[in-house]
């Protein structure tokens, strides 16, 4: 897109440079002809002066303190490819100056929202001076392989996989602590390939990445919102390594929970519209759950427990709490009996989104029966699949809870004791079910990609009812583990 020269554009841009270097008043002589900059910022072409380029402020702009916006790049003699639109199309979509001398004066408006189109904002933030090659290197892991980690299956929804790769970078850049938590969740599943990512890098991600998400949230500005939410949703992952690293504290599972429940308050920040108009509600989908058929699914092991608490235990006040994370529980051992498949292993892995906040507590206190329920939840964690941040964690800590409770509960830990010798999903499953002779119905690797189950995910509250609050989402494609409702 250039702009005809003109002996008026030669005169503007004279005055300009003089006012600029306070010179002196002298004749004006033509320049020779030069080549006229194609690339300028738009307030330089609008204004017919020679723009310097300099980004992301020109220096026109910078002493007229004016934004400064550069036009995005195109190839307006490049043959359009097989899959291209006509050359006609193309070239009117990409030059719409070359035809401003053939429109209408009324019609300069539709010309104008088209020049829009193909302009780009430089972003608000610009990584620190500290990045890096590497840095970068990690950041096009991110939008190339790590974004997946948070999706059940290689065939993906497409507006889904836009949000994740694009539009989260995008509030990255504006938002060093989001962009600290990309890059941290890319060296760690780096390291988990073996790859040559030192330990210390991943960690001054992950610590400044949680500094700057406080800091945030202290601030609360609206404007950081998508940033704040979508923080929140990654920091899963870049806590998981925490069960992987020496000298982590036992039980670290009840802060990882903590971190989990750290997505509903951020939305409990907001309303259902802000989410909406933040362009990331497609990301927060989970299924539903009936809970009163969950009722029926929990083992009787764990109902016994807690039917015989009697008053005077420290207990008592909590019977309630612990029976209704009980019916989310029975919610997995209902899911599980039809076999593995990607909405299973979205219902372990939003399991302490639904939790009552009252449990996550009993849990910080580390009583025995909150306990004993988490080591059951983390039998399920061993079976999840194709998520390469939670491996490890249901040993770890089911050890760590059997070690800390010591022998007292020994019979309330039978199954996940056992469980701790297994490895194989199915082997584990049958014991889960207390069925030795129970397989999975569904192949999930030689499934087709449409599961029909997925076509259930929508936006749900804590008791795993539909929130009519917001729109129903139509997921016939597939599922997501970044398809989560955080509450």
């Amino acid at each position: 897109m250039t702009l005809t020269p003109s002996s008026e554009q030669s005169d503007s841009a004279v005055a300009v440079v003089a006012a600029a270097n306070h010179i002196d008043d002298k004749p004006y002589h033509s320049k020779r002809p030069h080549k006229k900059s194609r690339t300028g910022c738009r307030n330089c072409k609008a204004r017919k002066v020679k723009c310097d380029e300099s980004r992301p402020v020109c220096r026109n702009c910078m002493l007229r303190k004016a934004d400064c916006v550069f036009p995005g790049p195109f190839h307006p003699h490049s043959e359009p490819g097989p899959g291209s639109p006509s050359g006609s199309s193309a070239a009117s979509a990409v030059s719409p100056s070359r035809s401003r001398s053939h429109t209408p004066q009324g019609s300069r408006g539709s010309i104008e929202d088209d020049y829009n189109a193909l302009v780009l904002r430089e972003p608000l933030y610009i990584p620190a001076g500290e990045r890096d090659a590497t840095d970068m290197k990690l950041l096009w892991f991110y939008t190339t392989n790590t974004f997946a980690s948070f999706a059940t299956q290689a065939g993906r929804v497409k507006r889904v996989d836009d949000i994740l790769k694009i539009k989260i970078p995008s509030h990255a850049f504006e938002s060093p602590f989001l962009m600290d938590c990309l890059l941290g969740t890319s060296a760690l599943q780096l390291q988990h390939l073996k790859q040559d990512i030192a330990p210390s890098r991943a960690l001054r991600y992950r610590a400044r990445a949680f500094e700057g998400y406080r800091k945030a949230i202290e601030e609360g500005k609206p404007e950081t919102f998508p940033a704040l939410i979508a923080t929140s949703l990654l920091l899963t992952a870049l806590s998981s390594q925490m069960f992987r690293e020496e000298g982590t504290k036992d039980l670290y599972i009840i802060d990882w929970m903590i971190v989990w429940r750290g997505i509903g308050l951020m939305i409990d920040m907001a309303t259902p519209q802000t989410l909406w108009d933040s362009g990331l509600a497609d990301l927060f989908v989970r299924p539903p759950i009936n809970l009163d058929e969950a009722a029926k699914h929990i083992p009787n092991n764990l109902l016994f427990m807690i039917s015989s608490i009697r008053p005077g235990d420290p207990d008592y006040d909590h019977i309630s709490t612990y029976y209704d994370t009980l019916k989310y529980l029975g919610s997995l051992y209902a899911a599980l009996a039809h076999g593995f498949n990607p909405v299973m292993t979205l219902r372990v892995v939003t399991w302490f989104t639904f939790i009552p906040k009252a449990f996550v507590e009993l849990g910080r206190q580390k009583r025995p029966r909150a306990l004993v329920i988490l080591a059951h939840y983390l039998m399920f964690i061993k079976i999840a699949q194709n998520l390469w941040w939670i491996e490890g964690i249901g040993d770890r800590e089911i050890d760590g809870i059997v070690r800390h409770l010591g022998e007292d509960w020994y019979e309330e830990l039978a199954a996940p004791r056992l469980a701790l010798l297994l490895d194989d999903r199915v082997d584990i499953a049958r014991l889960i079910l207390a069925d030795p002779d129970w397989d999975s119905p569904v192949d999930v690797f030689k499934a087709p990609l449409h599961d029909a189950r997925t076509e259930m995910l929508t936006w749900v509250d804590d008791s795993g009812k539909r929130y009519k609050g917001m729109p129903q989402p139509c997921y016939a494609e597939t599922a997501h583990l970044g398809s989560w409702l955080w509450k």
